[in-house]
């Protein structure tokens, strides 16, 4: 399998931020960058970089935020970065205020069709793993975001839940 060198080095810097980081269910959190990122790949090496970086802005600490948007720059072309910063929630010490999910974040992303297409997997790999929590409460709130924001991005949200199972590594359909 030949890896292109862009798509290397997203990984690499996927794994140097999100080594040490769970999801919800206590998951390593690298899995469902990677299973974002293998959504997207047929649509090309942008967006599959995207895939892997998609949260890497918001998932450093504030201090190393600087440093990896200025590294992002350097490494990738202006539609990565642009699609990557539509993807980073605007949120303190980074900014003044929380930015509005529904009314600001996402309008903004939309800007971008990279960003667009890997929310679209990411908000469906979020939904197809959300029967595995157990308080149901959480579970639909959860489930129920999902779908808004699937309906959102013009895709029906209901039909994107194909429910996920965490085996030998990685996401798979259950």
């Amino acid at each position: 399998m030949v890896v292109n060198v862009l798509i290397k080095q997203a990984r690499e810097i996927a794994i140097r931020v999100h080594a040490d980081q769970t999801d919800k269910l206590n998951i390593p959190y690298l899995a469902h960058v990677e299973d974002v990122s293998k959504r997207v790949s047929h649509l090309g090496e942008n967006y599959e970089v995207v895939g892997l970086l998609h949260d890497a802005v918001e998932d450093v600490s504030p201090d190393q935020q600087k440093s990896l948007i200025i590294e992002i720059q350097k490494l990738f072309d202006k539609d990565v970065f642009y699609a990557i910063d539509c993807m980073t929630k605007r949120e303190p010490p980074r900014f003044e205020k929380k930015e509005d999910y529904f009314q600001e974040y996402l309008p903004r992303l939309v800007t971008s069709e990279i960003a667009k297409q890997v929310k679209i997997a990411d908000s469906s790999h979020n939904l197809s793993k959300a029967h595995l929590i157990e308080d149901p409460d959480k579970q639909a709130k959860l489930r129920n975001k999902y779908i808004r924001v699937l309906d959102f991005l013009g895709v029906d949200g209901k039909s994107c839940e194909r429910p996920l199972i965490y085996k030998d590594g990685s996401w798979v359909e259950k």
